[in-house]
């Protein structure tokens, strides 16, 4: 990953201690999009339109939510040049790290680009161990899948009738779960935020397969992530099929495919996991 630019990573650090005291702030991954400027008779040229930053803080304490108020306003500030997701853990979480986790967040540490370190208070962490936890994943990614396929059974597979906010509720629960399992499997992290937007970010760091099912470009297609991402907290509040629920229907099969294909992608890497960790006993 070439080093980020020092007005980005500035604009980073001021927006982050002005929230919290950071002890760490790492950058492990950036994507740029752009878009070509056309002039009369001129070459057209490719200009920098955007670029989100994937981060890891470490801090002594923070207040809860503090991560959404920090990405608000690091994509305010940047006017909307700048956006990030933040993985951010205390100084007692990192100590106590283990597994697949410790291993996932101790490679952040080690091969990313550090853009601030407080090297007095930094805890020092090491691996004993590269390689992956497969068990532990296995029974992880199978409890998900559990959840998933009760819920869909539950309300899918059953004569009853369900409103649609009900409905909603439980696509926006199987989604949830499958990106759980799928964020565990492909890098070995348990995420501590878990909002729609935010699972799908991580997602989408390592698969597409997130914006391929759900597409947030068109004004119908945000429309139709809004509908999914909706809490389910919003059941205290809401009155039967209260909502015009239009996309309704392609919503429910593209969850259904969604949570179809990642069964695979899951499956295949457990599969890949599991062959990695058979050579490693037996070499040993």
């Amino acid at each position: 990953m070439k080093a980020i630019q020092n007005t980005a990573s500035d604009l980073i650090y001021r927006v982050i201690s002005q929230n919290i005291d950071p002890i760490g702030i790492y950058c492990f991954a950036e994507k740029k999009s752009s878009y070509t400027f056309n002039e009369p008779f001129q070459k057209p040229v490719q200009k920098e339109k955007h670029v989100h930053l994937y981060l890891l803080v470490i801090a002594e304490e923070f207040e809860d939510n503090i991560a959404n108020d920090i990405t608000d306003r690091i994509k305010s500030r940047s006017k909307g040049l700048i956006t990030v997701t933040i993985l951010l853990h205390s100084v007692r979480n990192i100590v106590k790290l283990y597994g697949d986790q410790k291993i996932f967040l101790c490679n952040i540490i080690k091969n990313s680009q550090v853009l601030f370190i407080d090297a007095e208070k930094h805890p020092k962490v090491t691996v004993d161990s590269e390689i992956r936890h497969v068990k532990s994943t296995t029974l992880y990614a199978g409890d998900r899948s559990n959840v998933t396929a009760s819920i869909w059974d539950l309300i899918y597979n059953n004569d009853q009738y369900f409103s649609y906010e009900v409905r909603i509720c439980s696509l926006h629960q199987i989604v949830e779960q499958t990106c759980l399992s799928l964020i565990r499997v492909f890098l070995g992290y348990t995420p501590n935020h878990f909002s729609m937007g935010y699972l799908f970010e991580l997602c989408e760091y390592f698969t597409s397969i997130t914006s391929d099912f759900f597409p947030r470009n068109s004004r119908d297609e945000k429309n139709m992530f809004r509908l999914l991402k909706k809490n389910p907290n919003t059941l205290r509040f809401s009155r039967t099929n209260s909502s015009n629920y239009l996309y309704y229907q392609l919503m429910e099969d593209r969850c259904r495919d969604f949570m179809k294909e990642a069964e695979v992608k899951i499956e295949k890497e457990l599969e890949r996991l599991h062959e990695i960790y058979q050579e490693v006993s037996l070499s040993a």
